[in-house]
């Protein structure tokens, strides 16, 4: 799924889907999501917070979310990643939470137009407490050890909340809205030409 997802980020970001088959890409999107209404890295496996947001964001950046799966999948889909929020949010169940699924949760949440049944209070307050006072960044989880990707997915779940001191971002891609504006402005240089 992850493949998937990179395959849509690239072929977004260059505004040329002649290189992804874009009906099996769906198709295997579709087939992987699992029994409990997540989705897997694939058909028949365990449904995933990181491979849920892959699928659910390639569908999107395809516009063949709506195409792909029914209003009732997609009300699975919100439902299994809603059900992943304790405070934070984790990546499966019985798992404890992580930094990162603020974002790989919560953006997919926010892809299917979900974000507002989350308690965003919990989340920002389970975000912050990861954040170390004295070297700075977040770490996976409280009084651990901070490190880059943590950093860099505790600030994209916080840009999700809207908080103040942190840019918007484009849920699907995963960068700022700021760049995908600017992506869109050569996009119709290039389609003027």
């Amino acid at each position: 799924m992850r493949f998937v997802y990179c395959a849509s980020c690239i072929s977004y970001i260059l505004d040329d889907w002649t290189g992804v088959d874009v009906d099996k890409a769906a198709d295997y999107i579709y087939r992987s999501q699992s029994y409990d209404g997540g989705i897997g890295q694939g058909p028949g496996l365990e449904s995933h917070g990181g491979s849920t947001y892959c699928a659910v964001a390639s569908l999107v950046l395809m516009d063949r979310l709506y195409t792909t799966f029914s209003s009732v999948e997609l009300d699975r889909i919100r439902q299994w990643c809603i059900m992943r929020q304790q405070n934070g949010f984790q990546g499966r169940p019985m798992k404890p939470v992580d930094t990162c699924y603020s974002f790989w949760v919560g953006a997919t949440l926010k892809l299917l137009d979900a974000f507002d049944l989350i308690d965003k209070v919990a989340n920002r307050s389970y975000i912050l407490s990861t954040q170390d006072s004295i070297v700075g960044g977040f770490a996976k989880w409280p009084d651990y050890h901070p490190d880059a990707l943590h950093a860099y997915f505790g600030i994209c779940g916080l840009s999700l909340m809207n908080a103040e001191e942190v840019k918007e971002m484009h849920p699907a891609l995963n960068m700022s809205t700021h760049a995908v504006q600017h992506l869109e402005k050569i996009h119709l240089s290039w389609r003027s030409v």
